[in-house]
């Protein structure tokens, strides 16, 4: 039989997981009791669970009405593409300065499985996605940094299942990533950066357009 917590943990995961991949999507109710029963567990580590998501930004209570999968404005979503596109340039131009030419190597693959996975499906493409942005991340080998963008993506990444899932955008991120690595590897700090940054800022600017379509159809 598992232990409580390592219970407690594979709910987390999975909702976590659920989140985040948009099977749950923002504004979606957690119900305690469904969850529950899942799971096969009682109630507690379930409300521990959404306390922890909680906590993590991911998941909000309504009052009288229970907890739900958290959902931003328009604004607070544009803000964090945008703070994550600075996070991420910075920790593009550390890479360039500290990464050696065996570090590149690495990158590089990382880079290719984006290009390879993007003509594929956009749950491969995400993950492929991720472990070459993290690769950037211990390139840069700040930690602080890395925490603060990894605190942003999650709780935007319900949003950018949009964008990931257009195969088009797939493929112009996935060709991208090259340039970053280029840069990377030319120890061009700047233009690492610089590359980085449009990179994130044109995945801002997608988004923003796809919700004023989206609100003129409806209108």
């Amino acid at each position: 039989m598992a232990s409580p917590t390592r219970t407690t943990e594979h709910i987390r995961q999975q909702l976590e997981d659920r989140i985040l991949r948009g099977s749950y999507p923002p504004g979606h109710r957690l119900n305690e009791r469904d969850l529950a029963a899942e799971f096969a567990v009682s109630r507690t580590p379930v409300r521990e669970v959404i306390r922890m998501l909680t906590s993590e930004g991911l998941v909000e209570h309504r009052a009288n009405q229970g907890a739900f999968v958290r959902r931003n404005s328009l604004k607070d979503i544009l803000d964090m593409f945008e703070m994550l596109a600075l996070l991420e340039s910075s920790a593009a131009r550390l890479a360039a300065r500290q990464s050696t030419a065996d570090d590149i190597p690495p990158l590089l693959q990382a880079a290719q499985e984006t290009i390879d996975t993007a003509a594929i499906t956009a749950e491969r493409y995400t993950s492929a996605n991720r472990a070459f942005h993290e690769a950037i991340y211990r390139l840069a080998a700040n930690e602080t940094l890395a925490g603060q963008i990894t605190d942003i993506r999650r709780k935007i990444e319900p949003y950018r299942g949009h964008i990931h899932r257009i195969a088009g955008m797939r493929s112009m991120s996935a060709e991208e990533h090259l340039e970053i690595v280029s840069a990377i590897a030319d120890k061009r700090e700047g233009a690492a950066a610089d590359v980085m940054f449009h990179h994130l800022d044109m995945q801002r600017a997608e988004f923003s357009g796809f919700v004023f379509s989206l609100t003129k159809a409806l209108a």
